[in-house]
């Protein structure tokens, strides 16, 4: 059974059906390449004077860099895609390519300097200027409220996210984040603070106190938004840590002393709320 699969596989692979219809030749190759090292045996395409593992990793790493005429290609098409989506020059660099994925990802730049990525996947392309766009506008916003809120401040970040629908229709406009607030809902922001703080009994009521005040801030202006706020014991700053890295939490669960999670900051009418969102 274990041989019929990567048979059935294989033969999908060489006569272009199954599931790798529409795979470039490079990942096409490579998938065949790895089927081979699953049959161990057999295959026409590997040398006898190399092993089967040698030779599927050395002609992965012949398949993982694209020519220079592909990159400028692929270049050229993600600027005038930007071009004609947001109505201003981009310079593209950097060019990054997925052979298992055939996806291309790519560091862009504005006339301002701003950078962000663009994709190229199933040949169609996606990228990330409206959203960073927004976030940057975000991040003015807050950077005096929750400097000024949280006294035992570590790091912070912000990011929002609007929908495809959004993002089409003020793509060329591209209008502010308080001005998007103003025109939809269809969006969220998302906010992460991490704060050097023991959260014992008896700070626990100004830690609430001092999450309800942004908050308020929040549903004042009506914006939709969740909230993560992350306590430390005051050791991981002894311990060289200078800002937490919110996509590896795990690294610094020895120094957690509780967190509140707040999924939609609408729903928080009381301190007592917020207090239900607390976890230690």
């Amino acid at each position: 059974m274990l041989k019929t699969i990567p048979l059935f596989l294989l033969g999908g692979l060489l006569n272009g059906s199954f599931l790798y219809r529409g795979m470039n030749m490079r990942t096409v190759f490579a998938w065949t390449l790895i089927i081979c090292l699953l049959l161990s045996t057999g295959c026409s395409l590997l040398t006898p004077e190399k092993s089967v593992v040698d030779k599927i990793l050395e002609e992965m790493e012949n398949m993982s860099e694209p020519s220079e005429e592909e990159k400028q290609k692929v270049k050229q098409e993600a600027e005038q895609y930007l071009k004609e989506r947001y109505g201003e020059e981009f310079y593209v660099d950097d060019l990054h390519y997925a052979w298992q994925t055939d996806r291309w990802s790519m560091r862009v730049h504005d006339k301002n300097g701003w950078d962000f990525w663009v994709f190229k996947d199933d040949g169609q392309f996606e990228d990330t200027y409206f959203s960073n766009r927004l976030s940057r506008d975000a991040q003015k916003e807050f950077k005096p409220i929750i400097e000024k809120t949280f006294d035992s401040l570590i790091n912070w970040e912000t990011s929002v996210i609007a929908e495809d629908e959004v993002e089409d229709q003020y793509a060329k406009s591209l209008p502010s984040y308080q001005e998007l607030r103003k025109e939809t809902q269809k969006y969220r922001q998302i906010i992460k603070i991490a704060l050097a703080t023991s959260l014992t009994e008896k700070k626990q009521e100004q830690e609430i106190e001092e999450v309800y005040r942004l908050v308020s801030y929040l549903n004042q202006n009506n914006i939709r938004a969740e909230l993560d706020v992350l306590y430390y014991d005051p050791a991981i700053k002894k311990s060289g840590v200078k800002e937490v890295d919110f996509t590896r939490r795990t690294e610094y669960t020895e120094y957690s002393t509780g967190l509140i999670e707040i999924a939609d900051v609408s729903e928080i009418k009381t301190k007592k709320d917020i207090e239900k969102n607390l976890i230690k």
